[in-house]
C-alpha cells in the first residue's frame, strides 16, 4: 500500500509539473519511461492506463503551440531519413504484424528524441534531463549493485531491468550512465552532493559487471578508456579510476573471470554461446544480401532467422542476433545500416568537435566535459553493441538526441569557437554551467 501511495505521488506531482511547460512534460515523459512505475506496484493500476502515449502527444502539442525554436539540421535530417526507412522496412516486411508493433514503439522514441534537441535549450535544462535520467533509473541499479557488494560480493545479478532487458541491456544501460554521473559531479556547485554522486556510481558499475556479461566487460573498458583519454587531469583520474577498480575487482569471483576468458577462446566447442554468436552474425549476412535495401523487416530478425538458418535448428529457432550492427544490416538492409551509422558516428564527431574546440577555456569547460560523458556512453553502447540487438534501444536515441543538443547548445552560445580553430579563446556562456541542482 506504502508503494503505491509512493508511486503515485510521484505521477501526481509530474503531472503536476508536465501542466507548466513542455520541458516540464519532457522530464514527466523520461522519468515515467526510465523509472517505469507501473513495474514498482503491485496492482495493474497503471498498466492500463497508456500515460505514456499521453505525456508524449502532449509533448508535442505543447510544443507546437510554443515558442520552442524548431531544429532542421543535417544531423536531424539524418535521423527521420533514417525513421522513413524504418517504416518502409516495416511495411514491405514479410513479417510486417510482427514489425509493426515494435515500429510505433520506435516512432515514439524518435519524437521523444527530437523533442529533446527542441526542448533542451541551455545548459540548466541539458543537466536536468541527465539528472532525471541518472536518478529514474541509476537509483535503483546502484541500490542493487550496494546491495550485491555489500551482502553478496561476486555473485551474479541475472536480475533484468525491464527499460534495459537481461543482463547484457542492464550492464550496457549502467555503463552508459556511468560518464553522466560523473559529468553531473563535476558540473555541480553543491559540493556536499559529490560523495552521494560516487557512491551512486560505484554501485552503478557494480550492477554493471555483477552481470558477467562479456559484452559489459568489454563495454566498460572501452567507456572507461575513452574518458580516461579525454580527461584534462590524467594522473588524477587515473588514481581516482585506480581506487575504483580495486574495490569492484577485490569483489569478483574466479567465476567471472573464467567467463571473460572464454572471450578470447570462443574457438572451444564447450563455448556454444559465442559460437552461436557468431553463426546469428552469419545469418545476418545472409539476410541482408538477400535484402540489401530494407532487409527483413524492422526488428523482425527472430520472426525471419528460422528462414535463413542453414545450421537448421543446431542453435534453436527464432534466435536473435545479439549485435546492432549485425542487426540494422539483416532488419533493414545496407542502406538502414548506412543511415544508422552515419547517425553513430555524426555524433561522436561532434561531441569529439566540441572537446577540441573548447581547449582549455574555463567558460566552456562543462561543454566539454558534457560531450566527453557522451561519447564515452556512446562508444560503451557501440562496443556492447556487439554483443546486444540495442540499436532501436530508446535509451541510445536520447543519448544521440543530447549530442545533437549539446552541438546546438554550443553553436548558439559560442558560434565564435565553433567555427574556431581549437583552443581559441570563446564567449562566456551564454547559460551559467552552475545551477542549483544537485
Amino acid at each position: 500500500m506504502l508503494r503505491t501511495l509512493f508511486v503515485l505521488s510521484l505521477v501526481t506531482i509530474g503531472s503536476y509539473y508536465a501542466l507548466q511547460g513542455p520541458f516540464y512534460a519532457l522530464l514527466f515523459y523520461l522519468w515515467y519511461a526510465y523509472f517505469r512505475p507501473e513495474d514498482w506496484l503491485w496492482t495493474d493500476v497503471l498498466r492500463n492506463i497508456p500515460l505514456s502515449f499521453a505525456i508524449g502527444c502532449y509533448i508535442l502539442t505543447a510544443t507546437l503551440f510554443s515558442k520552442s525554436r524548431f531544429i532542421l539540421n543535417i544531423r536531424v535530417i539524418i535521423i527521420f531519413l533514417f525513421l522513413i526507412h524504418t517504416f518502409f522496412s516495416t511495411l514491405l516486411s514479410e513479417h510486417f504484424a510482427y514489425s509493426w508493433i515494435y515500429w510505433k514503439d520506435f516512432f515514439k522514441s524518435t519524437i521523444i528524441t527530437y523533442m529533446i534537441i527542441v526542448l533542451v535549450d541551455d545548459f540548466a535544462k541539458f543537466r536536468l534531463v541527465l539528472l532525471v535520467i541518472v536518478l529514474s533509473l541509476g537509483f535503483e541499479g546502484a541500490k542493487q549493485g550496494w546491495f550485491y557488494l555489500v551482502t553478496s560480493p561476486g555473485w551474479a545479478n541475472p536480475n533484468p531491468i525491464a527499460f534495459l532487458g537481461d543482463n547484457n541491456g542492464v550492464a550496457v544501460g549502467m555503463l552508459m550512465l556511468v560518464p553522466i554521473i560523473v559529468v553531473l559531479a563535476q558540473t555541480t556547485t553543491r559540493k556536499w552532493v559529490h560523495p552521494i554522486y560516487w557512491l551512486l556510481l560505484l554501485g552503478v558499475l557494480y550492477r554493471a559487471l555483477s552481470t558477467h556479461s562479456r559484452g559489459g566487460f568489454l563495454a566498460c573498458l572501452a567507456v572507461g578508456g575513452v574518458y580516461w583519454l579525454h580527461s584534462r587531469h590524467k594522473v588524477r583520474s587515473l588514481l581516482a579510476g585506480a581506487v575504483v577498480v580495486a574495490i569492484i575487482l577485490a569483489t569478483l569471483p574466479d567465476t567471472f573471470w573464467g567467463r571473460m576468458r572464454t572471450i578470447q577462446t570462443y574457438e572451444e566447442e564447450e563455448d556454444r554461446s559465442a559460437l552461436g554468436r557468431f553463426h546469428f552474425w552469419e545469418v545476418a549476412h545472409t539476410m541482408a544480401n538477400a535484402h540489401p535495401f530494407f532487409g527483413v523487416g524492422y526488428n523482425a530478425y527472430n520472426p525471419a532467422y528460422d528462414n535463413y538458418d542453414f545450421s537448421h535448428g543446431r542453435y534453436g529457432r527464432s534466435r536473435a542476433v545479439h549485435n546492432a550492427v549485425f542487426g540494422t544490416a539483416a532488419e533493414l538492409g545496407y542502406v538502414g545500416l548506412a543511415l544508422y551509422l552515419i547517425i553513430l558516428f555524426t555524433s561522436m564527431v561532434s561531441c569529439l568537435r566540441l572537446h577540441y574546440y573548447a581547449g582549455a577555456n574555463p567558460a566552456f569547460l562543462s561543454i566539454r566535459q558534457s560531450a566527453d560523458a557522451l561519447i564515452s556512453s556512446l562508444v560503451g553502447s557501440l562496443v556492447g553493441g556487439f554483443f546486444l540487438s540495442g540499436q532501436y534501444s530508446e535509451m541510445f536515441w536520447h543519448f544521440i538526441g543530447l549530442s545533437v543538443a549539446l552541438s546546438e547548445l554550443a553553436r548558439q552560445s559560442h558560434p565564435q569557437t565553433i567555427s574556431s580553430s581549437p583552443g581559441k579563446p570563446s564567449p562566456k556562456l551564454r547559460h551559467s554551467p552552475s545551477t542549483a541542482l544537485p
